[in-house]
């Protein structure tokens, strides 16, 4: 055989071997296996989401679509979104995962070992001014708490008695840590929802716009305590939102629409809007009230610094037009788990809280009936902690005006706080 037929023949091989390769594929349904185990192995809530996003805009891209037909199926879609976001039945263990990380943070969220973080500084309500009588001194039971509201919180002296039932099983629970955000971080929050900066005010990470709502991000606020917060309000007039379940349901179409929908555990609750900086006429403010998964407990609301469940805020008016969300920064979160107190210790711990100053006379008698695991900001430079806390609370009457009384009692081991 001559040089030159070698060459023809191990040409025509090279060929065969590249038409193999060309035409070489994965057996057949291969693809779709392997997208749906990728899928699988993502977040429900971040699953979820996409489904909501590609509804919508599904639905903006078909105009035609009936209206009515459009409400139904978004109740429907809601109810069930409703149903999985809030956590309902599903308890998330501590000791393996983390809260859903933000769609921007770098690296996933960790859990890391027990007690990793050092001793804690312990959790406090923001006290204010004291509810006070007319006449300056303490809190007397014949007379009109001057400071404090029908229903607010009252923060003079008192004496306290327990009469409710705590259970607490749990040895330990996890804390979680996040690092204080930087510019870049809210940023790139910014990005993802399509706005552009347009300055950096005092007090802001950065003022952003987009042609329809403007937005600006905070860092930690240190007193009162506040994590990390979005504020987004409308610029152009923006149409009524259609949702046929209420509020909430419209609350949630608005949410979805510009990416906003909370990752981690809720419940949710509709107040009406008092004062503040909303025009008037707004009719309805919803609250996702933010909670963090607890093995063995359940979910734990998080609370502010008044000891009002905290969380994602959407005030509607009249008309279901949102007027602004204001709400927690994804940021991303680091767990680790710590000893607390037993139920007992937490009692005795609320009881010694109050101590009535000697000059006081006549304070109120305050029986705390209620109990419950809750997770309260704390601040520590240039990183904070949501860390477990035991909020007892008690009503008291005077005048025929009722007030209530709250003690924050930290949940962690006193070994491992600092404070």
């Amino acid at each position: 055989m001559s040089e030159r037929e070698d060459d023809l023949e191990l040409a025509a091989l090279q060929r065969q071997l590249d038409d193999a390769f060309e035409t070489t594929r994965p057996r057949v349904g291969f693809e779709d296996e392997l997208w749906t185990r990728m899928q699988a192995r993502r977040p429900a809530g971040t699953r979820l989401r996409d489904a909501w996003l590609g509804l919508v805009q599904g639905i903006r891209a078909v105009p035609a679509v009936p209206t009515a037909a459009v409400a139904a199926l978004l109740v429907v879609i809601i109810g069930a979104g409703v149903v999985t976001m809030s956590g309902v039945g599903r308890i998330r263990s501590t000791t393996t995962s983390a809260p859903a990380r933000s769609q921007f943070a770098s690296g996933a969220d960790s859990a890391i070992g027990r007690g990793a973080f050092g001793k804690l500084p312990a959790p406090a309500l923001n006290s204010g001014s004291p509810a006070r009588l007319a006449d300056g001194n303490a809190a007397a039971p014949t007379t009109q708490p001057a400071a404090a509201t029908p229903g607010g919180v009252y923060s003079g002296p008192v004496t306290l008695t327990w009469t409710g039932k705590l259970e607490l099983t749990l040895g330990s629970a996890p804390v979680f840590r996040y690092h204080e955000p930087s510019t870049n971080t809210a940023d790139q929050f910014a990005t993802s929802l399509g706005a552009i900066l347009q300055a950096r005010p005092s007090g802001y990470l950065g003022s952003y716009e987009t042609r329809d709502f403007s937005l600006r991000v905070r860092g930690t606020v240190r007193s009162p305590a506040r994590e990390p917060t979005f504020i987004l309000l409308p610029i152009t007039s923006l149409q009524p939102t259609v949702a046929a379940g209420g509020p909430v349901d419209i609350a949630t179409v608005f949410l979805a629409e510009h990416s906003l929908f909370p990752a981690w555990p809720y419940t949710t609750e509709v107040g009406e809007i008092h004062g503040g900086a909303l025009a008037q006429g707004d009719q309805a403010k919803v609250m996702f009230l933010h909670q963090f998964a607890v093995n063995g407990y359940g979910n734990a609301y998080v609370i502010d610094g008044a000891g009002d469940r905290a969380g994602l805020e959407v005030d509607l008016k009249k008309d279901n037009t949102p007027a602004a969300a204001v709400g927690p920064l994804p940021v991303e979160l680091e767990a680790a788990s710590y000893p607390i107190i037993s139920a007992d210790e937490a009692i005795r711990s609320a009881l010694a809280s109050a101590p009535v100053p000697a000059a006081a006379t006549d304070v109120p008698n305050v029986a705390l009936t209620d109990a419950t695991l809750v997770y309260a900001l704390v601040v520590a430079g240039d990183h904070s902690f949501y860390e477990p806390a035991i909020l007892f609370s008690g009503k008291f009457t005077v005048n025929g005006t009722t007030y209530t009384k709250r003690v924050l009692v930290p949940a962690v081991d006193p070994s491992q706080r600092s404070s």
